[in-house]
């Protein structure tokens, strides 16, 4: 694993970092992103309530990771959920 520029707590979304994993180790991390993304969408949450606009960008942001782990180009903000 090599960190190509130190995480910055203030700064920590401009942060960028690299990995090299094997095959078997990609798809362990996929298989977790996919459970988080499955977890926020199927989260209990009461129907009445207004969109939790917190839960949507969790699950556009998961699968933005999942796409750019996969070598795609991640969806646009907004795009079906």
């Amino acid at each position: 694993m090599r960190l190509l520029q130190p995480p910055i707590v203030d700064d920590l979304m401009d942060s960028q970092l690299t990995l090299e994993l094997t095959g078997f180790q990609k798809e362990l991390v996929l298989e977790g992103l996919r459970y988080v993304r499955s977890s926020r969408k199927l989260g209990f949450r009461d129907p009445m309530a207004p969109q939790d606009e917190q839960r949507e960008l969790d699950i556009v942001t998961v699968q933005n990771l999942i796409s750019q782990i996969n070598g795609q180009e991640p969806a646009k903000a907004g795009a079906g959920v």
